[in-house]
Protein backbone atom coordinates (compact mmCIF):
# COMPACT_ATOMS: atom_id res chain seq x y z
CA UNK A 1 0.00 0.00 0.00
CA UNK A 2 1.47 3.39 -0.94
CA UNK A 3 1.71 5.88 1.95
CA UNK A 4 -0.01 8.94 1.15
CA UNK A 5 0.85 12.04 2.73
CA UNK A 6 -2.11 14.88 3.50
CA UNK A 7 -0.93 18.36 5.37
CA UNK A 8 -4.45 19.64 5.49
CA UNK A 9 -6.01 16.59 7.30
CA UNK A 10 -2.92 16.08 9.69
CA UNK A 11 -3.33 20.35 10.30
CA UNK A 12 -6.87 19.45 10.82
CA UNK A 13 -6.18 16.39 12.96
CA UNK A 14 -3.91 18.72 15.00
CA UNK A 15 -6.59 21.33 15.63
CA UNK A 16 -9.41 18.99 16.61
CA UNK A 17 -6.81 16.74 19.02
CA UNK A 18 -5.61 20.56 20.87
CA UNK A 19 -9.27 21.87 20.87
CA UNK A 20 -10.83 18.93 23.14
CA UNK A 21 -14.32 19.64 21.28
CA UNK A 22 -14.91 16.52 19.45
CA UNK A 23 -15.49 13.01 21.44
CA UNK A 24 -15.34 11.35 18.02
CA UNK A 25 -11.75 11.45 16.37
CA UNK A 26 -12.75 9.63 13.54
CA UNK A 27 -15.33 8.23 11.02
CA UNK A 28 -15.05 4.58 11.08
CA UNK A 29 -14.54 4.38 7.37
CA UNK A 30 -11.37 3.82 5.41
CA UNK A 31 -12.65 5.77 2.24
CA UNK A 32 -13.13 9.02 5.07
CA UNK A 33 -10.29 8.39 7.19
CA UNK A 34 -6.74 7.22 6.11
CA UNK A 35 -3.94 5.11 8.07
CA UNK A 36 -1.78 8.55 7.71
CA UNK A 37 -4.42 10.47 9.63
CA UNK A 38 -4.91 7.77 12.19
CA UNK A 39 -1.14 7.33 12.93
CA UNK A 40 -0.74 10.97 12.96
CA UNK A 41 -2.93 11.16 15.61
CA UNK A 42 -1.52 8.43 17.79
CA UNK A 43 2.06 10.05 17.42
CA UNK A 44 0.77 13.56 18.47
CA UNK A 45 -1.06 12.16 21.69
CA UNK A 46 2.03 9.94 22.66
CA UNK A 47 4.40 12.77 21.88
CA UNK A 48 2.03 14.96 23.78
CA UNK A 49 2.77 13.21 26.95
CA UNK A 50 5.85 14.52 28.77
CA UNK A 51 5.62 13.23 32.09
CA UNK A 52 2.93 11.62 34.82
CA UNK A 53 2.26 10.98 38.27
CA UNK A 54 0.10 7.90 39.16
CA UNK A 55 -0.41 5.26 41.19
CA UNK A 56 -1.61 1.75 40.17
CA UNK A 57 -1.53 -1.90 41.06
CA UNK A 58 0.89 -4.46 38.83
CA UNK A 59 -0.41 -8.17 38.72
CA UNK A 60 2.96 -10.03 37.22
CA UNK A 61 2.68 -13.83 36.15
CA UNK A 62 5.40 -15.87 35.32
CA UNK A 63 6.68 -19.48 36.06
CA UNK A 64 9.03 -18.02 38.61
CA UNK A 65 7.11 -15.66 40.11
CA UNK A 66 3.28 -14.54 40.65
CA UNK A 67 1.88 -11.70 42.81
CA UNK A 68 0.46 -8.30 42.98
CA UNK A 69 2.10 -5.19 44.37
CA UNK A 70 0.91 -1.61 44.58
CA UNK A 71 3.64 1.44 43.30
CA UNK A 72 3.96 4.88 42.70
CA UNK A 73 5.46 5.99 39.42
CA UNK A 74 7.20 9.09 38.36
CA UNK A 75 7.52 9.64 34.50
CA UNK A 76 9.59 11.93 32.70
CA UNK A 77 10.25 12.48 29.01
CA UNK A 78 12.67 11.44 27.15
CA UNK A 79 14.50 9.01 29.86
CA UNK A 80 13.69 9.00 33.33
CA UNK A 81 11.03 6.46 35.00
CA UNK A 82 10.89 5.66 38.85
CA UNK A 83 8.83 3.15 40.23
CA UNK A 84 8.22 2.69 43.97
CA UNK A 85 6.78 -0.52 44.99
CA UNK A 86 4.78 -1.97 47.71
CA UNK A 87 3.59 -5.23 49.61
CA UNK A 88 1.12 -6.55 51.74
CA UNK A 89 0.27 -3.87 54.53
CA UNK A 90 1.85 -1.25 52.89
CA UNK A 91 5.65 -2.82 53.54
CA UNK A 92 8.05 -0.57 51.31
CA UNK A 93 9.19 -3.55 48.96
CA UNK A 94 11.64 -1.71 46.71
CA UNK A 95 12.65 1.06 44.29
CA UNK A 96 13.31 0.80 40.33
CA UNK A 97 15.13 4.29 38.95
CA UNK A 98 15.92 4.42 34.81
CA UNK A 99 17.32 7.13 33.53
CA UNK A 100 19.43 7.92 30.53
CA UNK A 101 22.33 5.98 31.05
CA UNK A 102 22.35 4.10 34.31
CA UNK A 103 19.74 1.94 36.29
CA UNK A 104 19.09 1.77 39.98
CA UNK A 105 17.13 -0.71 42.11
CA UNK A 106 16.84 -0.40 45.92
CA UNK A 107 15.29 -4.11 47.37
CA UNK A 108 13.71 -2.36 50.74
CA UNK A 109 13.37 -6.07 52.13
CA UNK A 110 16.55 -6.99 51.75
CA UNK A 111 18.28 -3.58 51.92
CA UNK A 112 20.19 -4.58 48.82
CA UNK A 113 21.21 -1.93 46.37
CA UNK A 114 21.74 -2.41 42.61
CA UNK A 115 23.16 -0.54 40.13
CA UNK A 116 24.34 -1.06 36.39
CA UNK A 117 24.48 0.38 32.71
CA UNK A 118 21.34 1.23 30.50
CA UNK A 119 23.12 0.48 27.90
CA UNK A 120 24.61 -3.07 29.17
CA UNK A 121 21.59 -4.41 30.49
CA UNK A 122 18.22 -2.67 28.24
CA UNK A 123 17.61 -5.65 26.37
CA UNK A 124 17.48 -8.18 29.46
CA UNK A 125 14.70 -9.08 31.22
CA UNK A 126 14.44 -7.42 34.90
CA UNK A 127 15.32 -10.33 37.31
CA UNK A 128 12.00 -11.97 37.45
CA UNK A 129 10.23 -9.33 35.99
CA UNK A 130 8.79 -10.16 32.39
CA UNK A 131 9.89 -6.49 31.06
CA UNK A 132 12.88 -5.49 29.62
CA UNK A 133 14.87 -2.66 30.86
CA UNK A 134 14.16 -1.14 27.35
CA UNK A 135 10.26 -1.59 27.81
CA UNK A 136 9.32 0.00 31.06
CA UNK A 137 9.98 3.76 29.05
CA UNK A 138 7.11 2.60 26.75
CA UNK A 139 5.19 0.26 28.56
CA UNK A 140 4.23 2.34 31.69
CA UNK A 141 3.86 5.18 29.52
CA UNK A 142 1.27 3.50 27.06
CA UNK A 143 3.79 4.44 23.94
CA UNK A 144 4.02 2.32 20.81
CA UNK A 145 7.10 3.03 18.64
CA UNK A 146 5.14 3.39 15.19
CA UNK A 147 8.40 4.92 12.48
CA UNK A 148 9.56 2.78 10.04
CA UNK A 149 6.50 0.93 10.08
CA UNK A 150 5.70 -0.41 6.28
CA UNK A 151 1.94 -1.12 5.88
CA UNK A 152 0.70 -4.21 4.36
CA UNK A 153 -3.24 -3.55 4.92
CA UNK A 154 -5.35 -1.44 6.55
CA UNK A 155 -9.59 -1.71 7.12
CA UNK A 156 -12.01 -1.99 9.82
CA UNK A 157 -12.02 -5.00 11.63
CA UNK A 158 -13.65 -6.10 15.31
CA UNK A 159 -15.08 -2.24 15.12
CA UNK A 160 -11.96 -0.75 14.92
CA UNK A 161 -9.22 1.03 12.06
CA UNK A 162 -7.00 -2.16 11.99
CA UNK A 163 -3.39 -1.63 10.87
CA UNK A 164 -1.06 -4.31 9.16
CA UNK A 165 2.68 -3.50 8.78
CA UNK A 166 5.82 -4.55 8.90
CA UNK A 167 9.55 -3.47 10.37
CA UNK A 168 12.14 -5.85 9.70
CA UNK A 169 11.25 -9.49 10.25
CA UNK A 170 8.59 -8.65 12.60
CA UNK A 171 5.14 -8.27 11.39
CA UNK A 172 2.57 -5.69 13.75
CA UNK A 173 -1.27 -6.06 13.67
CA UNK A 174 -2.31 -2.98 15.41
CA UNK A 175 -6.45 -2.14 16.62
CA UNK A 176 -6.99 1.62 16.88
CA UNK A 177 -9.89 2.87 18.89
CA UNK A 178 -12.34 5.82 16.77
CA UNK A 179 -13.51 7.96 19.65
CA UNK A 180 -10.07 7.47 21.66
CA UNK A 181 -7.78 7.50 18.46
CA UNK A 182 -5.39 5.77 20.52
CA UNK A 183 -4.08 2.13 20.20
CA UNK A 184 -6.57 -0.66 21.91
CA UNK A 185 -4.11 -3.60 20.95
CA UNK A 186 -0.88 -4.60 19.08
CA UNK A 187 0.05 -7.86 17.94
CA UNK A 188 3.62 -9.01 17.07
CA UNK A 189 4.55 -11.70 15.24
CA UNK A 190 7.72 -13.45 13.69
CA UNK A 191 7.57 -16.25 11.47
CA UNK A 192 4.02 -16.62 11.82
CA UNK A 193 4.69 -16.97 15.78
CA UNK A 194 2.78 -14.34 17.97
CA UNK A 195 5.69 -13.30 20.49
CA UNK A 196 4.21 -10.33 22.22
CA UNK A 197 0.39 -8.61 22.78
CA UNK A 198 -0.36 -5.27 24.17
CA UNK A 199 -3.39 -4.07 24.97
CA UNK A 200 -4.46 -0.67 26.48
CA UNK A 201 -8.20 -0.51 28.21
CA UNK A 202 -10.33 1.85 29.51
CA UNK A 203 -9.24 5.00 28.45
CA UNK A 204 -9.91 8.15 30.19
CA UNK A 205 -9.84 12.31 28.80
CA UNK A 206 -7.10 14.40 31.02
CA UNK A 207 -6.71 17.47 29.57
CA UNK A 208 -7.61 17.07 26.08
CA UNK A 209 -5.28 13.63 26.00
CA UNK A 210 -6.47 10.13 26.56
CA UNK A 211 -5.26 7.81 28.68
CA UNK A 212 -5.33 3.96 29.65
CA UNK A 213 -6.09 2.91 32.72
CA UNK A 214 -5.78 -0.80 31.73
CA UNK A 215 -2.15 -1.50 30.38
CA UNK A 216 -1.48 -5.87 29.67
CA UNK A 217 1.36 -7.37 28.09
CA UNK A 218 1.75 -10.84 27.22
CA UNK A 219 4.76 -13.58 25.98
CA UNK A 220 2.66 -16.26 24.65
CA UNK A 221 5.76 -18.69 24.29
CA UNK A 222 7.53 -17.38 27.77
CA UNK A 223 4.50 -17.67 29.53
CA UNK A 224 4.95 -14.56 30.80
CA UNK A 225 2.38 -11.44 31.81
CA UNK A 226 2.43 -8.25 33.21
CA UNK A 227 -1.14 -6.18 34.09
CA UNK A 228 -1.06 -2.48 34.95
CA UNK A 229 -4.04 -1.15 36.46
CA UNK A 230 -4.15 3.09 37.39
CA UNK A 231 -6.13 4.11 40.26
CA UNK A 232 -5.40 8.06 39.56
CA UNK A 233 -3.41 10.03 37.32
CA UNK A 234 -2.23 13.05 36.66
CA UNK A 235 -0.38 14.10 33.65
CA UNK A 236 1.86 16.59 32.15
CA UNK A 237 2.87 18.49 36.09
CA UNK A 238 6.02 20.49 36.20
CA UNK A 239 8.26 17.57 37.91
CA UNK A 240 11.28 18.28 39.45
CA UNK A 241 14.12 16.17 38.64
CA UNK A 242 14.82 15.69 42.68
CA UNK A 243 12.12 13.60 42.64
CA UNK A 244 13.77 10.93 40.97
CA UNK A 245 16.37 10.55 43.84
CA UNK A 246 16.77 7.78 46.19
CA UNK A 247 17.71 7.95 49.09
CA UNK A 248 19.75 4.47 50.40
CA UNK A 249 20.95 3.39 53.61
CA UNK A 250 24.42 3.72 54.49
CA UNK A 251 23.84 -0.15 55.50
CA UNK A 252 22.98 -1.46 52.63
CA UNK A 253 24.43 -3.42 50.16
CA UNK A 254 25.70 -2.37 47.54
CA UNK A 255 26.27 -5.00 44.28
CA UNK A 256 27.04 -4.11 40.82
CA UNK A 257 24.74 -5.53 38.33
CA UNK A 258 27.18 -6.68 36.25
CA UNK A 259 29.15 -9.02 37.89
CA UNK A 260 25.85 -9.85 39.88
CA UNK A 261 25.75 -13.81 40.04
CA UNK A 262 22.37 -13.74 40.80
CA UNK A 263 22.67 -14.89 44.96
Amino acid sequence: MKCLTNGYRGILTLIILLSGCSSQKFVLDTSKTSFVDVLNNIEIQQNALTSFVASSRISVDTPEFSGNFFADILYLEPDSILISATGPFGVHAGKLFIGKSRFIFFNQIDNRFYNGSVADFKERNFFQFPLKLSEFMYIFAAKEVLSALKIDAYLIKDDSFFISGRRGEIQYDIWIDQYSGRINKVVAKQAEETIIIREYGDFMKIDGLYFPKKITMLRPAENQSVAIYYSRISLNEPLDKSRFNINISDRAEQIDISIYDGK
